[in-house]
């Protein structure tokens, strides 16, 4: 029997077309994916924007693990892991994990989520499958083996889906990078501050007290408690409270995990799947997950501190790998942590890692100097890295919406001052039918043509012009101490350039073409008449046939 009758069709067409987000999307996805009752439970990643990780944005997870799903929203998997989503999506094809063919540590994934198979789809283009797929769905079996011959719907459904799929996960790819860029000036900031605190640490203890007293109170956690890998067992090392009165509590929590250090094993402890996959894990209630099965020591932790509320596990890293792990508990409200708080705790599990490995190095002495200098360059590198990043779009190297915004408010007020005598013009290019470009060609071979398009005008301006990408397949260039007859012929030298490039892209050889649209300052002029002046002269160029310049 098929599917994919018309009327499903229809019915699937319908609400596609309602759909205002990704979300909404992936809601008629899954609900298919449901129909199909093809395993108990099911992950659907698409790939974020950088394209290295495929997160996990819709689950349904067999009954007994349903409470799990919202801590697993979210969840990063490199592509380049190893694990089955990156196998996934590096051979294109269906992959499946088994007792019969998993890794030791596939075993314990199998284990933990009590299956039988494990078996991911890519989510691949209907007519191009030879380009890199924009996600895969992960089905999860604990009765028996999945029949891969019954996943025809499946792949029905998602070539049925995969035009909106692409089209939505686009736009949401557009709002995370503008929302990265504003976190990113918030963690620069709270990163300054660690920076400052970190000239009193002379032991680690005072780390652990240290990244206690900071973490603590700023994310409303009231424990935190840190353990290394010793021996193949996890070792406590120390517990942190928020508060004074919590201090019996807490040294019973840690008795008992002095006298219980456990094995890496995820039957013992959940904790070890932490530290095994290498990712942190929030859990927003523990109260929801009370009538769940879980691991002795888990449950015997969560007598000792009573009501927790929530949980939040990461592993601690040196030199990107997992040594152990520091948790932070809530005791009387659950705590919920943005995406800022999220990769801030991830950039502090690599120094305190590092402030741990040089404290077991080197003598006490030696190390309270040692580590605070290098972690002060660790720090310093990463708030250079972060403000990079805030103002540069990372596809094609150059400076980013952000950026453009601050450079055009220094320049319209340089131009405004009374002996201001130096002309002030505008370039805008957008690259023509970029829309059909993609369509025809894939979205990675769109991504090399505007990284290819970014250094031919690079290679063209002078030294004293600045170009940003102001988005999407669009550039502007700001070019000072330039009148407008300066403008158009710097302008057609960028188009003669561009137009003579070839572009090597995933889709082979490719060329392109670009309309550009000149303005100059004029008096009275803001950012925003400058720009829609430019933003007319672009759009003349267009309507007179594209692959030229004009001016406004």
């Amino acid at each position: 029997m098929v599917f994919l009758t018309p009327d499903r069709a229809d019915d699937i067409s319908r609400r596609l077309a309602q759909a205002e987000s990704l979300d909404a999307v992936l809601d008629v996805l899954g609900e298919q994916i449901a129909a199909m009752k093809l395993a108990e439970g099911y992950l659907i990643n698409l790939t974020d924007a950088s394209g290295s990780n495929l997160v996990s944005l819709k689950v349904s997870f067999p009954g007994e693990f349903r409470s799990l799903e919202q801590t697993t929203i979210g969840r990063h998997n490199p592509v380049s892991d190893g694990y089955l989503n990156s196998r996934v999506f590096q051979n294109r094809s269906i992959q499946s994990v088994h007792i019969g063919n998993a890794s030791e540590h596939e075993r314990m994934v199998l284990q933990y989520w009590r299956a039988k198979e494990i078996v991911g789809v890519p989510i691949l283009h209907p007519r191009h499958p030879d380009q890199a797929p924009i996600g895969a769905v992960v089905l999860i079996e604990q009765k028996d083996r999945i029949d891969l011959s019954t996943l025809a719907p499946l792949h029905e459904v998602l070539r049925f889906m995969y035009a909106s799929l692409s089209i939505w996960l686009r736009y949401s790819h557009l709002d995370d990078m503008r929302e990265q860029a504003a976190a990113a000036v918030t963690e620069n900031q709270r990163l300054l501050q660690f920076l400052n605190d970190m000239n009193s640490l002379n032991s680690v203890d005072m780390i652990y007290d240290m990244f206690a007293a900071k973490l603590l109170p700023q994310l409303s956690f009231d424990l935190a408690a840190f353990s290394l890998v010793e021996n193949d067992r996890l070792v406590i090392q120390k517990v942190c409270t928020a508060r004074p009165e919590l201090e019996g509590m807490a040294a019973e929590w840690l008795i008992y995990l002095q006298q219980n250090p456990f094995p890496l094993d995820p039957s013992v402890s959940g904790t070890v799947l932490v530290l095994s996959e290498d990712k942190e894990m929030l859990f927003s209630d523990l109260q929801a997950l009370s009538s769940m099965l879980m691991a002795e020591h888990d449950r015997n932790v969560m007598h000792i501190l009573k009501s927790p509320r929530s949980l939040f596990i990461s592993p601690i890293r040196h030199q990107k790998k997992p040594i152990g792990i520091f948790v932070l508990y809530s005791l009387d409200k659950p705590v919920s942590l943005s995406e800022a708080d999220t990769h801030l705790l991830q950039q502090l599990s690599s120094f305190l890692g590092t402030a741990i490995t040089s404290s077991q190095t080197y003598a006490v002495s030696q190390a309270q100097n040692l580590e605070i200098g290098h972690l002060n360059d660790m720090l310093q590198g990463k708030v250079k890295e972060l403000a990079e990043q805030a103002s540069t779009d990372r596809l094609t190297g150059l400076l980013n919406f952000r950026s453009y915004e601050r450079e055009m408010a220094k320049r319209i007020k340089e131009c405004q001052r009374s002996d201001s005598k130096d002309a002030f013009s505008l370039a805008l290019i957008d690259i023509d039918h970029f829309k059909r470009f993609n369509d025809t060609y894939g979205h990675a071979a769109g991504n090399d043509v505007l990284a290819g398009v970014a250094a031919e005008i690079s290679k063209v301006i002078r030294a004293s012009d600045t170009a940003f990408r102001y988005g999407g397949e669009e550039f502007v260039v700001t070019l000072p101490k330039c009148d407008l007859q300066g403008a158009l012929l710097l302008a057609e030298r960028i188009r003669a350039a561009i137009e003579a490039a070839t572009h090597q892209t995933e889709g082979g050889a490719r060329n392109v073409t670009v309309s550009i649209g000149c303005t100059v300052y004029q008096s009275g002029d803001t950012q925003d008449t400058l720009f829609a002046r430019a933003d007319q002269a672009l759009y003349a160029a267009k309507g007179q046939g594209r692959n030229r310049v004009c001016s406004a």
